[in-house]
């Protein structure tokens, strides 16, 4: 295959018409079929596209739908906090549209806009609104799009797939019209903690012998990232990350999101139980590539490891949390001044205010969204839409 492929619901014109040339983007899938690869009985993208290390089967489009209730839950029901340009037409683009449950809501609230879902899988639903595509292509490279032509760019947990995030974030912004919006959210993943009874963080052991297995996790999954090359624990190096891209008025917004059902608030209970339900699906999809093509364990030690983690995530002794970081920033308009920033030179908000406040001012957000376990796509869609 080549590096793109559009894929559509009918041979009907759609608004994205005008964005790209879809009957370039098209191909012949019965004569050049996407080939996905399979692993320990489980399926995962095309080994011809990217190097992402979860599955993509229908467990799999199972929970991330139900990841994105719980991501839109801990941001007041809200698809994006970025203050979209006001204007009709907006060009929306979705990195890593995953089973484009996002796309399809963005739809139906922006139906003037025109969305464009790109993954490296395609298993978004082909029923869907005309003013939606999506695109099966690897975001590491050369995008087939225009420069300077989105109105806003979407990130949602794509840990673990990029090796120079330097190199992304320009790429990003050169396709950012003037004005438009970059949003990105990632967990803080591979550092999550427990609360006192008080709600207060407590310290956690720096030496793996002595984390629980759960803890123990994540210290392991951000060591086979790194073995990779490509970072896992993103979401507190967002802010950096889009202030030394150029990007203006960054915002880093951060929700703390518990795991479990130990929390007295019902609606924390509710979040952090469907929390737990979403780790414990997902966690041999999460952990068999990593450990056993980058640490080089043995499939039954990785799922020994696997069933001590999950013990752990059952045990409401342990008051599990972690931080979902919601990064938006501005492009400048032409004309504007710009400064731009190593790295290293930015300081994150919380690092400013440390000595003020002595912790970082966590947000806990209810939900709009209510009821029923996340099921297809097209099932959550058409729920909503009633």
């Amino acid at each position: 295959m080549d590096g793109y492929t559009a894929c559509s619901a009918t041979g009907a014109t759609s608004p994205v018409d005008s964005l790209i040339d879809i009957d370039e983007l098209k191909q012949d899938v019965a004569a050049q079929p996407y080939t996905f690869s399979y692993q320990n009985g489980r399926r995962y993208a095309s080994s011809d596209f990217g190097h992402y290390y979860m599955p993509n089967d229908a467990p799999e489009i199972h929970r991330l739908n139900e990841q994105h209730f719980i991501l839109t839950t801990a941001k007041g029901g809200n698809l994006h906090n970025a203050p979209l340009p006001q204007k009709d037409g907006l060009r929306v683009l979705d990195i890593g549209c995953g089973s484009g449950i996002w796309c399809l809501q963005m739809a139906e609230d922006y139906p003037d806009a025109m969305i464009v879902g790109m993954d490296v899988s395609p298993i978004q639903p082909k029923s869907k609104p005309a003013n939606v595509e999506w695109i099966v292509h690897d975001m590491e490279q050369e995008w087939p799009f225009a420069e300077e032509y989105f109105d806003f760019v979407h990130l949602s947990l794509v840990h673990g797939c990029v090796v120079d995030w330097e190199q992304m974030m320009r790429k990003i912004v050169s396709h950012l019209a003037p004005g438009g919006y970059v949003e990105h959210q990632e967990f803080s993943l591979c550092r999550q903690y427990m609360l006192d009874a008080d709600g207060r963080r407590m310290p956690m052991p720096d030496s793996l012998d002595e984390l629980p297995p759960f803890f123990r996790w994540g210290r392991l999954m951000e060591h086979a990232a790194e073995k990779r090359g490509r970072v896992l624990q993103l979401g507190p190096r967002l802010f950096a990350f889009q202030q030394t891209a150029g990007l203006q008025d960054v915002t880093d917004e951060v929700h703390q999101i518990p795991t479990g059902t130990w929390s007295a608030d019902p609606q924390q209970r509710m979040l952090g139980a469907r929390m737990m339900l979403s780790a414990l699906q997902g966690m041999e999809g999460f952990t068999t590539i990593m450990f056993t093509k980058a640490l080089g364990w043995s499939l039954p030690d990785t799922q020994a490891f696997v069933d001590e983690v999950k013990r752990d995530l059952r045990d409401d002794g342990m008051r599990k949390a972690m931080d979902l970081h919601v990064v938006y920033g501005r492009k400048a308009d032409h004309g504007e001044s710009i400064e731009v920033r190593r790295e290293e030179e930015v300081q994150r908000p919380e690092e400013a205010w440390k000595g003020l406040l002595g912790s970082r001012s966590v947000q806990f957000a209810g939900g709009m969204l209510a009821g029923a376990a996340a099921a297809g796509v097209v099932a959550l869609w058409l729920m909503r839409r009633r």
